[in-house]
């Protein structure tokens, strides 16, 4: 029988910092924050995990 390989995609915890910290300095500076970079540097910085699943999952 193949192996089923299951994967969570998540942001690791600096990138939420960055994302944070960015959106916190343009509100200060009054500025706007350009959300299509933020995008595309988060498809960039994401990261996948590989989840086993729980004995009921698999019945």
């Amino acid at each position: 029988m193949a192996r089923k390989v299951f994967l969570t995609a998540y942001h690791p915890w600096w990138f939420r910092l960055y994302v944070v910290a960015v959106n916190a300095f343009a509100y200060m500076a009054g500025l706007e924050v350009d959300t299509e970079k933020l995008e595309a540097q988060g498809r960039k910085a994401t990261r996948y995990r590989e989840i086993t699943p729980s004995d009921e999952a698999s019945q």
